[in-house]
């Protein structure tokens, strides 16, 4: 398909030379530096920027609940019963395996874009925008190649399993694939018009022909499908996802959305069947928010998961999406509604099975479980102990005691929740195939310890009893290695505990993304103000509402049992062009304000907001979230001032979190002739203001404060 769009230019620029005057080829574009100057804390979502790097935590274990086939007349009717701390308890520090990183830069990209169209007709054109995009990675980045083993236990690196593109996780960063799993070993690009590798990307966001006749319009080919007209918000702003690999939502805030749509290949119709009404409507390929790679700047999904993005094994790529709206103008007044069904760009997450087959810590050597002798001379706990066996391999050579399932101890033929003993019972040949079926696994570059573990369900929104509670529910092979529900945050953080020392280090969890469809329904009324008082005179109100049931969201547990809840969205902007000075031009104003009633601005579901800090939780604590249940609401102030000539136009814009946060961006543009464009833009980020930092959208990217230069040259 990239080939096909690269032939229509080549072919246009052939026709460019024709002198049949029917056929008009005209072309534009630009070269553009871009850098951002990072002035905010290490990214702490990526490997190298870790809240724990520079940390020593206390790890004590525990004799789990089911952990019962070598002890004899010893009862653990709880996770927090019997401490193994003085035999297997340690201190650890997370940056004596994981090596830290510290940048300068942020971003920085050479970029270039080339726009082409061949007219052949008053009636008929193609369109093609060719876009390249290369990074120098002059970062310091992290190496999953050079990370450190915890006690020389070779645990393969940070290992993606087999849903997972290795080149994602295994090596330096990749800033531009969009990988995903074909759900038979091999991987995908998600997006079709694209070709990208770790540094560079070359797509066409738009190849289209188009067939205009009067009042008719229709485009088809790969192209995006722009319905809003908010900064931030996306109310009516529904057929693509956005691209979030380059510069995440941090660009100039007045560009809107217009360079992070992701194309996609659809038909679009318009018609204006009045004066003043206009239809609207599209059909096309669903395409998903692409969100930015493992251990890049910009990446908010914690590196110690591995997404399995089945975009393309769930069929997803294969699925239509469509909508349609009507447009109106009376006088002052305007209307809109409009209709999607569509699936969600965001996508939701759950726990997923790990599919990697990894032992935990065999501190003996890896030939003694095979060893019979061994098995009949340890019967009891105590023999384990003195001689000086890991944890890892005391669960192991419990774990291989156990009957098979239909054998000795456990006649039943297969796990069932109400029969199945684990203590007596298992499933697999090892713990390694167990916990291959489990969303946790063995393995370097995980989670460490349970300040890690509750830190980072904060920071993602989620629960971390819950979650822990989900990890062990809905997972038999885990429960097949002596994981049990914890009924407190004192018993999650023992259970925790437990099996990071058994690890040997960390444990790397799974979580899959998946889509669901939704039926999206719009409406819209715009009003313009005449008044006598200049500000108010010409003041345009436009409410936008969006009515969406039974909408799936992430459940803060990863359980794959989805929150489904119908969401409301309704958003008030005001703008207008008001001139305070004679000697200038106007200054473009925008007033905005946005409420949701289930989720945050990104889409995080309001249950999951709140948290406690590790050290604020109680023992006895069931929950660490507060969920709110007031809803979210957002302010957003800009405004766009040029100078004379527009040699200079000073912008602002904030987004304002009533929860406590706030995003500023104030930025200048310099536009000396000759096609050179200089403009620097400073992003300012701060997460309490007020309240709980995990009740605002800001603390998810704090870290990315920053200043960003660009220099374009356009031709």
């Amino acid at each position: 398909m990239l080939s096909a769009g690269l032939a229509t230019s080549l072919l246009a620029v052939t026709y460019s030379t024709a002198v049949d005057a029917k056929i008009r080829f005209s072309y534009g574009g630009f070269l553009r530096l871009e850098g951002a100057y990072h002035i905010g804390d290490e990214n702490p979502y990526n490997q190298g920027g870790n809240y724990f790097n520079d940390v020593t935590v206390r790890r004590t274990p525990y004799l789990p609940p089911t952990y019962t086939p070598l002890v004899s007349g010893v009862v653990t009717p709880s996770w927090t019963s019997l401490s193994l701390g003085p035999v297997y308890g340690d201190d650890l520090r997370r940056g004596d395996m994981i090596p830290s990183t510290e940048n300068d830069f942020s971003y920085t990209i050479l970029r270039g874009e080339v726009e082409g169209q061949l007219r052949f007709n008053r009636k008929w054109r193609i369109v093609t925008r060719l876009r390249g995009i290369y990074d120098p990675t002059i970062y310091d980045e992290f190496d999953a190649a050079s990370v450190e083993v915890l006690n020389n236990y070779d645990q393969e690196g940070i290992q993606s399993g087999p849903w997972a593109d290795p080149a994602l996780y295994q090596t330096e960063p990749n800033y531009f694939e969009y990988s995903v799993t074909d759900g038979k070993g091999g991987f995908e690009n998600g997006n079709p018009l694209e070709i990208a590798g770790r540094d560079y990307m070359i797509d066409l966001p738009a190849a289209i022909l188009e067939y205009n006749n009067r009042d008719f319009n229709f485009r088809i080919g790969n192209q995006q499908i722009a319905w809003g007209q908010s900064i931030f918000f996306r109310v009516f702003d529904v057929p693509n996802g956005l691209d979030l690999r380059r510069h995440s939502i941090l660009d100039r805030a007045m560009e809107e959305f217009s360079d992070k749509r992701v194309p996609m290949l659809s038909a679009r119709v318009t018609y204006q069947l009045t004066n003043n009404i206009l239809l609207d409507s599209y059909v096309g390929k669903f395409q998903p928010t692409v969100f930015g790679n493992p251990n890049t700047p910009y990446n908010i999904i914690p590196t110690q998961f591995t997404v399995q993005d089945r975009y393309k094994a769930g069929g997803y790529d294969d699925e239509i999406v469509g909508g349609f709206r009507i447009k109106g103008d009376y006088g002052q007044w305007g209307f809109q509604l409009g209709y999607a069904n569509r699936y969600g760009t965001e996508g939701v997450f759950r726990w997923t099975e790990t599919g990697v087959e990894q032992p935990l810590y065999n501190g003996i050597g890896p030939n003694v479980l095979g060893s019979a002798d061994l098995v009949n001379q340890l019967p009891i706990l105590g023999d384990l102990l003195e001689n000086n066996l890991s944890l890892g391999a005391a669960t192991m050579l419990s774990y291989n005691i156990k009957s098979p399932v239909g054998t000795g101890l456990c006649p039943v033929d297969e796990y069932d929740p109400e029969t199945y003993d684990a203590s007596r019972c298992r499933m697999y040949e090892s713990t390694a195939e167990a916990l291959a079926h489990a969303p946790f696994h063995p393995g370097t570059g995980g989670v460490y310890s349970a300040e890690e573990w509750f830190r980072y369900a904060a920071e993602a929104r989620l629960d971390g009893i819950l979650g822990l509670n989900a990890a062990v529910n809905e997972f038999p092979g885990a429960q097949d290695v002596y994981a049990s529900p914890s009924e407190t945050f004192e018993e999650s953080v023992a259970q925790l505990s437990t099996f990071f020392v058994a690890s040997g280090g960390s444990l790397r969890g799974h979580i899959a993304r998946e889509y669901f469809r939704e039926d999206n329904f719009m409406a819209g009324v715009s009003y313009v103000i005449e008044s006598d008082i200049d500000f108010f005179n010409q003041l345009i109100l436009n409410l936008e509402a969006q009515y969406t049931p039974e909408r799936t969201y992430t459940n803060p547990s990863l359980s794959s049992n989805y929150i489904r809840q119908d969401e409301i969205m309704v958003s008030l902007v005001a703008d207008k062009w008001h001139r305070f000075f004679d000697s200038f031009p106007g200054t473009y104003i925008v007033m905005q304000a946005l409420h949701r009633n289930r989720a945050d601005l990104v889409g995080r579901h309001l249950s999951g907001m709140g948290s406690k800090t590790f050290d604020e939780l109680e023992p006895g604590d069931t929950r660490t979230t507060r969920p709110i249940t007031h809803g979210s609401t957002y302010v957003v102030l800009g405004f766009l001032q040029p100078w004379p000539n527009k040699l200079y136009e000073l912008e602002f814009a904030s987004l304002i979190d009533t929860e406590g946060g706030a995003f500023v961006q104030t930025g200048l543009r310099w536009n000396p002739g000759h096609g050179v464009t200089v403009e620097g833009f400073y992003n300012h980020i701060s997460d309490d203001l007020w309240g709980n930092r995990y009740d605002n959208l800001m603390s998810t990217i704090d870290f990315a404060e920053e200043f960003t230069l660009r220099v374009s040259y356009q031709f």
